[in-house]
């Protein structure tokens, strides 16, 4: 029995060791910040124990050059905070806050307690995430068969730092596309089947987002029947504008038609009786300008007319 024990506080002993050499060379926790947003970097009940036991720590960053730059102090219950430092200190629980994380705060942090004959370590690792956006779906590609239907849909967003996606769909037959990082889903349906809502969500290490797609299934299992629907969809509204523009136009063209010949037909009317008019004065103008003169011989039968005499019958004259 007493040989037991003995091993139970070796094994004991052995691991308390190993946790506090572990600790003392310092152990890493990563976390993760969002753009924009406050981060807290929180450290461990057990260090906040020695912070309070030997009232001694101190908060550190790692610099791109190597060397370590002091963010805050912490001695005998007061605290300092070093020059060109834009964080909150919380002396409660001894967490350092960044309200306003940049990606430029990314990095390595270290808070270190001081017990005297030896220091204790722990390093944080910040990784700074830009959050997701809401997601969008979209329907990617329809195809109607004879006695299945399928469909694709995609889901993205338009800000986020290593987003994955996930999808959750009510009714239907469906599975993922893997090799689209699961940003793409392809959906198969049997004849008869309704309504179907799926549930796209972005998420990374910072946040996550979601969107609902509910849309209705057409399958028809009538051999011809999607190719019909297609046509019927894009023919007869095509053909339905065609005959109306067709109509429009004939109707406008008769429409000028009639008003060029009626115009015509005015303007025939409006020459014919000018000419007549001029005419009537033209020959009103010559009967008056006609003046006729008349000479006259008349000889006795038994005589002939003297030499050299020209006897004029008629002559007319016009009067100019």
């Amino acid at each position: 029995m007493r040989r037991e024990m003995d091993c139970s506080e070796c094994i004991l002993l052995i691991i308390s060791f190993c946790c506090a050499g572990g600790m003392s060379s310092g152990s890493e926790i990563m976390v993760y910040g969002s753009l924009g947003g406050p981060t807290l970097l929180s450290i461990t009940p057990e260090l906040q124990n020695f912070t309070v036991q030997f009232s001694n720590a101190l908060w550190k960053r790692d610099k791109s050059t190597g060397a370590k730059k002091k963010l805050i102090k912490y001695s005998g219950n007061n605290y300092t905070i070093f020059k060109d430092v834009k964080i909150k200190f919380h002396p409660e629980n001894f967490s350092l806050e960044i309200p306003n994380t940049r990606r430029m705060d990314a990095g390595l942090y270290e808070y270190m307690v001081n017990k005297g004959s030896e220091e204790v370590f722990l390093h944080l690792r910040l990784e700074v995430y830009e959050p997701v956006s809401v997601p969008d779906i979209q329907m990617v590609s329809k195809t109607l068969g004879n006695e299945s239907c399928t469909m694709n849909l995609s889901c993205a967003v338009t800000s986020g730092d290593n987003v994955t996606y996930s999808w959750n769909c009510s009714e239907g037959n469906t599975y993922q596309l893997h090799p689209y990082n699961d940003s793409f889903l392809h959906l198969s349906f049997t004849p008869g089947e309704g309504s179907v809502s799926c549930i796209c969500t972005a998420r990374n290490r910072v946040s996550q987002q979601a969107t609902t797609f509910s849309f209705l299934v057409e399958c028809n299992n009538k051999t011809g029947g999607s190719l019909r629907n297609e046509l019927l969809e894009f023919v007869v509204p095509i053909a339905i504008v065609g005959t109306l523009v067709f109509c429009a136009g004939v109707t406008y063209w008769l429409r000028h038609r009639g008003q060029e010949e009626h115009s015509e037909l005015k303007e025939e009317n409006e020459s014919y009786t000018i000419y007549s008019q001029v005419q009537r004065v033209e020959q009103q103008q010559q009967r008056s300008r006609y003046v006729p003169r008349w000479r006259a011989w008349s000889a006795p039968p038994s005589t002939s007319p003297p030499p050299g005499y020209r006897q004029t019958l008629f002559s007319p004259k016009i009067q100019g």
